[in-house]
C-alpha cells in the first residue's frame, strides 16, 4: 500500500521517514518530495509498506501526530496506472 505523508519536518529524510513507518511492518520504500529549485523538503513524502494491514496500523497511529510545527496528514496513494498519451 502506497501512502502520501503531509507535514513532515523540513530535516527528515527517507531513514527518518522509515524509522516512523518501521514499528507497523516492512517498509519497502520511503521517500521525501524536494522542491527541484531550492533541493530542500516540501515537508511531504511517499510511504510503501508490504502489507495493507500494517500500512492500515500505522495511518491510524501516525494521523495528526505531531513531528514539528504541523500535524502529520496520511492519505492512501492510488495507482494511477501507466500514462496513456
Amino acid at each position: 500500500m502506497r501512502m502520501t505523508i503531509s507535514g513532515l519536518p523540513k530535516h527528515f529524510d527517507k531513514f527518518d521517514l522509515q524509522r516512523l513507518f518501521n514499528p507497523f511492518g516492512w517498509v519497502d520504500y520511503t521517500r521525501i518530495l524536494i522542491d527541484p529549485i531550492t533541493g530542500l523538503s516540501r515537508g511531504k513524502g511517499i510511504v510503501e509498506m508490504k502489507q495493507e494491514e500494517d500500512a492500515k496500523k500505522a495511518m491510524a497511529a501516525l494521523q495528526g501526530r505531531m513531528l514539528g510545527p504541523n500535524p502529520l496528514n496520511i492519505k492512501e496513494t492510488k495507482d494511477k496506472g501507466p500514462k496513456t498519451w
